[in-house]
């Protein structure tokens, strides 16, 4: 019989292992949530009493653009090798038809798709995961695909691929039972974690706490891995460090709040001394001179923004110099705000700029919009790559023939004829309309010029299948 206890240490000495880049992760997403901010004492850190507080949408406005930007571009899919152009536009056409079934499957379970569910990783998170399994049910074909949070994975590389890996998901005590008879619930809890382990060759199901790191779990199920690799797809963000010092776990696979990180409560402390200071106009602690002095019946709490007694005949207690300290905050929280736009998005792409730019200056001020989109979009690509792939392997090994597709375009795909070897690229190419103009100019020029039909539709039309609509193209003409 396996030593369980010794296979579950694994997953909890990994999970310490991880804690910085989880931590980090908890940040990001406070940050992302709105957590609202409370400005703390110096010396006890504790809330400070009597302060205005405000939470500032700063980082929550820039996440949202930037997945709104992700989420309108184009996917483009191009299968390259030794194929015929009707090769190819078969193996695209696939690939579309899956990633249907998939988005349907997914939506079912409200997410909305799985492009949606990467890019909201790729920017707050820094990694986008997966796992995939095809499988039958009543002779139907299940792809089994199912997102997963990677503030709650953990794995291990070999020396090629993936050699272990595990998930954490919290679940209701009644659904856990329903799966899982055997589970041994602890205390009144109504919740339980799961962890979904994974290796080259067995699947573990766990029963775990599920918000702490614990030293041991219950095995409530385990079975073969049928496919002889883990089939879970990991891909991190290109952007971050990839030094190998002690601290280097924290610093990978950034989110797009890297450069802000560190900014982003001075922001909301700034506003939040803004907004005091704006009321203490409004509420202002006044001076009492009185023959008793200071001891003047019941004389208030100094700081309490009320009637203060002092002694007659002295200044004593007197309010400090607001003036000043306004204008120091306000050029602080200027210099703030233009460090923040340095490590977020322009202006521009918020539409606040009062007055026109030159089309070189716009393309300019684009390129640090590139330098937060494009390693995500990119990203994307290559877990799309790697997705692929996986479910052609599982759809080849399991001899499959399936209509897939969307309700009255569906078409049934053979196991065969994807058997092939070729290659797949996923580009990703955000609309515009003023940019499909311009590049419907440019791909007219290109075909006068002598450029073939798939170099200026996939590079300068970017179209979304430019086989496809190559092979719509001839269909046009035969018919003619």
């Amino acid at each position: 019989m396996a030593d369980y206890k010794k296979e579950f240490a694994w997953i909890s000495e990994t999970e310490q292992d991880f804690q910085p880049l989880f931590r980090r992760m908890d940040k990001d997403a406070a940050m992302y949530n709105q957590i609202e901010y409370a400005l703390q004492d110096l010396e006890t850190k504790q809330p400070s009493k009597d302060v205005v507080n405000i939470t500032m949408n700063d980082a929550k406005v820039f996440a949202d653009k930037a997945q709104a930007y992700m989420n309108s571009s184009v996917t483009q899919a191009v299968v390259e090798g030794r194929l015929t152009d009707k090769e190819k536009a078969y193996i695209e056409s696939w690939d579309a038809d899956i990633q249907y079934e998939l988005d349907t499957r997914l939506l079912a379970r409200d997410i909305s798709s799985l492009k949606s569910f990467l890019t909201e990783q790729a920017c707050v998170r820094g990694t986008d995961a997966a796992r995939y399994i095809s499988w039958t049910k009543d002779e139907q074909f299940i792809p089994d695909l199912l997102t997963i949070d990677s503030r709650y994975l953990i794995y291990e590389y070999g020396d090629k691929d993936l050699d272990r890996t595990a998930f954490k998901t919290i679940r209701s005590k009644t659904s856990i039972l329903e799966k899982y008879p055997n589970a041994n619930f602890q205390g009144t809890s109504k919740v339980g974690g799961i962890q979904e382990e994974w290796t080259k060759e067995m699947c573990r199901i766990w029963l775990v706490d599920p918000y702490k790191i614990v030293g041991e779990g219950q095995m409530v199920k385990e079975y073969e891995n049928i496919f002889g690799y883990v089939p879970l797809v990991i891909q991190g963000v290109g952007a971050g460090s990839m030094l190998q010092d002690e601290n280097s776990r924290e610093h990978r696979f950034e989110s797009i709040f890297a450069s802000n990180r560190l900014l982003n409560d001075h922001i909301h402390m700034m506003a939040s001394i803004l907004a005091t200071l704006n009321y203490y106009a409004f509420n202002r602690p006044d001076l009492w001179e009185s023959d008793a002095g200071t001891l003047a019946k019941k004389p208030p709490k100094g700081g309490s923004r009320k009637t203060l007694s002092i002694d007659k005949g002295t200044r004593g207690l007197f309010p400090s110099a607001f003036k000043d300290i306004g204008q120091a905050t306000r050029l602080l929280y200027a210099m703030l705000l233009g460090a923040v736009q340095r490590g977020s998005f322009s202006n521009l792409e918020y539409g606040n700029l009062t007055f026109p730019l030159s089309a070189v200056a716009i393309e300019k001020m684009r390129v640090q919009q590139d330098t937060i989109i494009g390693p995500r979009l990119q990203t994307m690509g290559w877990f799309y790559r790697k997705l692929h792939y996986m479910i052609r392997d599982q759809y080849v090994s399991g001899g499959y023939e399936v209509e897939l597709g969307r309700e009255g375009l569906s078409k049934v795909y053979k196991s065969s004829e994807l058997d092939k070897k070729y290659s797949i690229t996923y580009r990703f190419f955000p609309q515009s309309p003023i940019e499909d103009i311009a590049n419907l100019a440019k791909g007219q020029q290109a075909l006068a010029f002598g450029l073939s039909r798939i170099t200026t539709y996939t590079d300068i039309l970017k179209l979304q299948d430019p086989m496809g609509e190559i092979m719509r193209g001839r269909a046009e003409k035969a018919e003619q």
